[in-house]
This record gives structure tokens, C-alpha cells and sequence, in this order.
């Protein structure tokens, strides 16, 4: 996507078009404005055909099909269609603006900077969209039918991640639905080829597990930072894609846990049959794999990241939609009511006779004309409203003088007093990546930026740790609406052995050498010898020395570190350290749920459960959740911001009020 050093604002119908976001070869995409009575202003998204493109029927039935199918979507995981129409030679449609960037800029952005999405974004956005699709997939219409839509273009430049860290799929261009004016013909092609599914390659009809392998593709290059199907030319890829020859994301990225390599691998089998039965299954299976983290949890994460990431460009865009709004807004002001072309008016109703019609006048005043009459007759009915106006006056003055007392009088305006805050708010930034985080023993986030936006008052304990790091802890002493920013950096554990890092002692010779192959299951686990950080499992490892003993520690979060001595010998072959990692048992509390009144369904983090309130020992694992009460009987919904810790009961009464 290509931007223009400056562009100058244009008006383009009721819209004001005030920065060129791209062009391609089909159509250009502009953000815009609209202005309204008390200073009203709404940016949005002007899409716009190409001129030479309003003769190519086909093109132009695929562009209708994209309007009509993405204004019958409603969610809040696909950009929403605000208008269609045609300006002069110009289709457009005015969509929803999606301040962020899509997938496709994000890895770019990572790649220029030599690292990884983490691995939990990744899962989230692949979370966010496949709801979208499921959504999209089981659309039906007034009638009850299904609209069996196909999005058939999910690729990174479609999957769009706003500065708040909102998701949303874009583009139905080329969605194929069964209301559509215009059928792909058998084997042609279309969609971007790198993010194809295997029978989408071969010119076959497609099913919405198209969707799903194209969507998995997605998730692979997100855990990966690699181009999964792209080679030096289209048709290697289109023969890539067919024969489905890949290895897992681990085999690339070896901190993916074999969970996740399954998860991924489902969704790009060869056989669609094999694939998820639908884009909820695929959902749930990412959602079962982020407990006990949350998509609410790691959404508020994944917006610090973003506005990170971005930050100089976001800095960028807003001084130039700012300069874009000013000059349309000045536009705004001088230019003068349009008269549009008749395809712009309102049809004129057709009235019964003698029934009076206002109709505008060519001028910029506007005369009234009676319509219905025969012009001789108008005369008499001016003069007939002039008398019904005047004895209308005349009662007024009577009746309204009389009954002036009666009036109710204009209620006084009320103050609306501003909420005081309850909670304060601690934003840390925490080095290495990987440290955990615990605010009074619970584990709260891990590395990077951590942004916890509601903290009961009161002292706080904070403790930050991480393998072969020196653990720090602090007290925070958190205010009602205060924010408490503290940047934390780990200090190296100290290595006891000053020739650690020499590899071999100093006049040994090759021979003396010794190599051992490091290995866990699962995989990506770090691996310390005598304390030092050497890489993660499977690694090959050549520095021992031959006669030495060393200490060797297996960790990844999770699980239960593994300990065990190396001991190398004089001589022999290399060996293999194969250990097998126990899963740690999680944290648990208990959560008691009541109202103040009646009974409500339980949400725990958007999760519906299957008990109602009152409820009483429900465990859960330690952490924040968001829980949720609601009778739609009674009209009743209350929603709570609830600490859960290890070992405790978390006592929660709901108010539902009298």
C-alpha cells in the first residue's frame, strides 16, 4: 500500500475526502468525512472504483455483490458498510475506518525490527477472526436462509487490528454468496494465491473450510514470521498449496508448543473433511488454548503493543488527518448546496388530487407551488389558508393567555456529578520478554509492556522473576485514579563458574570435545547449564568439555523445571538428554457469587456458565476475570472487574437495587 506525501482535501458528494490511504489496479481507498447540524463529524472509509472500470460488467456486479453482502454483516469482528452508490463515473462504497493496521503491515513492521509476534497476539487475532467468519458463514436472512457466504480472500492485508487492539475482517470483494448477481466460472481463479486452500488452488468449487485453511495460513506466518506458501513465482506456489508438503510451526519457530502445532495443522490439512467442521470449533480450539489466559486479558496487552509498535507512524497519521480534517472542514464551510444529479433526488411522490405537494424551486429560495390544482383555482385556495392561519392566531391569543398557569415550565438542567474513581492503575515495563509478573502472588503478565488498568487501593506487593535473572520485588502503594508507571530491569544471575562461557578449557584440542543433544517434551523448553542460559530444546550443544561435570535445569513456563548432572566421559560417542516435562498444576481460588435480589445467569469472562446465582465454591484458576449477572426477565444486567487468588475465596455480591 502506497501513500501520497500530501494529498488535498476534494469534496465527493456529502463526503469530503481528506487523505488517500492506497490505490491499486481495481479501485482507491481514501479516508473521508462527513459533517452535520451541531458541529456532527464522522471519519470513515471511501472506497472508490476506477473510472476505465465502470464499463467491465463484471468487475461492477463483483462490486455490487461486495456491498450487498457486507451491509447484511453486522458484527463487531467485520468492518461495517455504512453506504454504496454511484458519483459521476465513480462506484464507491463508504465503509467503517479501522484505526490500525492490517496483519500484513504488523509482520512487516516485526521483520524490519528482527522479531516475532507473541505467540498469545497471534492466537488472539486468529481467535477474533475466525468468530468473524463464523458469524459471515451461518449468516441468514429475514426468511430464515442461509446466505452461504464464503469470504474466499483471508489473507493478512485483509485482517485489520485497530490501536485498541480490536479485530476485524475486511474486503468481501470477491465473497461468494448465494444471493450473488456474479458466479465465479469453474477454474478460474480468485484470491490472493499465496492464501489459497489446496482445492481453491486447483480451480474447484469451494466450501467455507476454504476459509479456514486460508485463515490457518494466516496463524502459521503469524507464529512463524515466514512466508508459508510464497516461492519465486505463482505457479510453484499454486503446486505448493496442492500437495499441502509443510512442517509444523515449530519445525521454524521451536518455542510453539506441540498443542499449538496441532491446533495450526488442523486447520491446513490437505482434505477438508479434515479440517475444523466449522470457524467456531476453530475458535473454541484457540480459546481452550489461551486459558487460564483470557481474549479480554490479552486484548488490553495486545493494545499497549500496537500503539509500541506503531508509535511514530500513528504520530504521523494523525497530524496528517488533522491537516486533511482542518482544509475539509474550511471546504466544508464554503461550498454551497449541490445540485445533485436527478439519480441524487428523491422521486417525487405521486399524491392523491387535492392534496397539496411543496416542491423546491430551481433558486436558492425556495416557493411554495400547489401542486393537484387547476392554476385557476389556486388563487382561492391561498386565500382560504390565509383565513384558517388568522383564526388560527385568534384562538391561540384567547386560549393560550387563558391557560398560560397550566404550562409545565421547563424542568432546571441537572449537574451530572463525574464518577469517582475506586481503583488505581500500574503500567510496568519489564526487561527480558520473558519475565513473569505477580501482583500479590498472582501471576498478572509476563515481559514487555504490563498494563493493569483497575488495582484495588492499598499496598501492593510486585514481584518480578525470570530463569537465570535475579528475582526484584517492590511495594506499590496504589491510589483511587492514580497511575503508577515503573520501568523494571532484571539483573543476570551471577555465574559461579568464572570459565563458564569459555567453551573449552584452554589447550584442549578437538578430540577432547563433546557434544550432547538437548531434548524435551514438549519442546521450547530453556535449557541452563551450571546456571548459564544456553538456548532452548532440541539444540545440540558443543562446549562440554570431556572429564567435566555439569549441572543442567530444563524450564518453560508451565511446567516443573527438570534438574539433572551431566557428567561427560573421557571418551565415547555424543549423547542425548531426553526429558520429559510435567505440567504444573495450576493456582486455583474459589469464587462466591450472590445478588442483592432475584437470581442471574453467570458470565465469566463472556463464558455462559451453567450455574446460576447464588454460587458458591466455584473454582477458578488465580487472576483477574471480568464476571458478568444478568436476568433479561427483569431487566436486570451488572457487570464486575473480580480478583481471584490462589488458595482464598473471592466474596462478590451483585447489586440488582430495589
Amino acid at each position: 500500500m502506497g501513500e501520497t506525501a500530501q494529498f488535498e482535501p476534494e469534496v465527493y458528494g456529502k463526503y469530503y475526502l481528506v487523505d488517500k490511504i492506497a490505490v491499486g489496479g481495481m479501485a482507491e481507498i481514501f479516508k473521508a468525512q462527513t459533517y452535520s447540524h451541531g458541529g456532527f463529524e464522522k471519519t470513515l472509509v471511501i472506497k472508490r472504483i476506477l473510472a476505465h472500470l465502470t464499463d467491465n460488467e463484471d468487475f461492477i456486479s463483483m462490486f455490487i455483490d461486495e456491498a450487498k453482502i457486507s451491509v447484511s454483516l453486522q458484527h463487531a469482528n467485520i468492518v461495517q458498510i455504512y453506504d454504496f452508490g454511484k458519483l459521476f463515473d465513480n462506484y464507491f462504497i463508504a465503509m467503517e475506518w479501522v484505526d490500525g493496521k492490517d496483519v500484513k503491515q504488523i509482520l512487516r513492521k516485526l521483520a524490519g525490527r528482527r522479531k516475532l509476534l507473541p505467540e498469545e497476539y497471534a492466537v488472539f487475532i486468529a481467535h477474533e477472526a475466525a468468530k468473524a467468519l463464523d458469524y459471515a458463514h451461518k449468516k441468514r436472512n429475514m426468511k430464515g436462509e442461509a446466505l452461504d457466504i464464503i469470504h474466499r480472500d483471508v489473507s493478512p492485508s485483509n485482517v485489520l487490528v485497530s490501536y485498541d487492539a480490536e479485530v476485524k475482517m475486511a474486503d468481501f470483494g470477491i465473497a461468494k454468496a448465494g444471493f450473488s448477481a456474479y458466479n465465479t466460472k469453474d477454474g478460474v481463479l480468485k484470491g490472493k494465491f499465496e492464501y489459497m486452500s489446496p482445492e481453491q488452488a486447483r480451480g474447484e468449487s469451494v466450501s467455507q473450510q476454504s476459509d479456514l485453511f486460508s485463515l490457518g495460513i494466516i496463524l502459521y506466518e503469524m507464529l512463524t514470521g515466514r512466508r508459508l506458501f510464497k516461492t519465486d513465482s505463482e505457479i510453484k506456489t499454486l503446486e505448493k498449496i496442492k500437495s499441502v508438503d509443510i512442517g509444523p510451526p515449530s519445525s521454524l519457530n521451536p518455542n510453539i508448543p506441540p498443542r499449538l502445532d496441532a491446533i495450526v495443522m488442523r486447520a491446513l490439512s490437505a482434505d477438508q473433511e479434515d479440517r475444523y467442521i466449522d470457524a467456531a470449533a476453530f475458535q473454541a480450539a484457540l480459546l481452550e488454548y489461551m486459558y487460564p489466559g483470557t481474549p479480554t486479558v490479552t486484548q488490553k496487552s495486545l493494545e499497549l503493543f500496537m500503539q509500541e509498535l506503531f508509535s511514530e507512524e500513528r504520530g504521523q497519521e494523525v497530524d496528517r488527518l488533522q491537516r486533511g480534517s482542518e482544509l475539509a472542514k474550511d471546504l466544508h464551510t464554503r461550498t454551497p448546496d449541490l445540485d445533485l444529479d436527478p439519480e441524487w433526488e428523491e422521486e417525487a411522490t405521486e399524491l392523491p388530487k387535492g392534496v397539496g405537494r411543496i416542491t423546491p424551486g430551481a433558486g436558492t429560495n425556495t416557493t411554495a407551488t400547489i401542486a393537484g390544482q387547476p392554476s385557476s383555482d389556486r388563487g382561492r385556495i391561498l386565500a382560504a389558508g390565509v383565513i384558517v392561519l388568522l383564526l388560527g392566531l385568534l384562538l391561540w391569543s384567547f386560549f393560550g393567555r387563558t391557560h398560560t398557569a397550566s404550562v409545565t415550565p421547563t424542568p432546571e438542567p441537572q449537574t451530572v456529578e463525574p464518577a469517582v474513581p475506586t481503583t488505581g492503575a500500574v503500567t510496568l515495563r519489564i526487561e527480558p520478554d520473558g519475565a513473569l509478573v505477580f501482583l500479590d502472588e498472582v501471576q498478572v503478565g509476563s515481559g514487555g509492556e504490563v498494563k493493569l488498568p483497575e488495582v484495588e487501593p492499598g499496598e501492593r506487593t510486585l514481584r518480578v522473576s525470570a530463569e537465570g535473572y535475579e528475582t526484584q520485588e517492590h511495594s506499590l502503594d496504589v491510589a483511587a485514579g492514580r497511575e503508577i508507571v515503573l520501568p523494571i530491569t532484571l539483573d543476570r544471575t551471577p555465574d559461579p563458574r568464572p570459565d563458564a562461557t569459555a567453551g573449552t578449557v584452554p589447550g584442549t584440542t578437538d578430540a577432547d570435545a563433546f557434544s550432547v543433544r538437548f531434548e524435551s517434551d514438549p519442546p521450547g523448553a530453556s535449557v541452563y547449564v551450571d546456571n548459564r542460559t544456553i538456548g532452548r530444546t532440541p539444540m545440540t550443544w558443543t562446549e562440554g568439555v570431556r572429564g567435566e561435570s555439569y549441572l543442567v535445569r530444563y524450564a518453560r513456563e508451565g511446567y516443573e523445571a527438570a534438574t539433572f548432572d551431566l557428567a561427560i566421559p573421557d571418551e565415547g560417542p555424543s549423547s542425548t538428554q531426553q526429558r520429559s516435562l510435567k505440567k504444573r498444576a495450576a493456582a486455583l481460588g474459589k469464587l462466591n457469587l450472590n445478588t442483592t435480589k432475584g437470581w442471574g445467569y453467570v458470565y465469566i469472562d463472556g463464558k455462559r456458565l451453567s450455574e446460576t446465582t447464588p454460587l458458591a465454591g466455584y473454582e477458578l484458576s488465580a487472576g483477574h476475570y471480568t464476571v458478568r449477572v444478568v436476568n433479561e426477565s427483569f431487566g436486570l444486567d451488572q457487570t464486575k472487574q473480580v480478583t481471584v487468588k490462589a488458595n482464598e475465596t473471592t466474596k462478590v455480591v451483585v447489586d440488582f437495587g430495589d
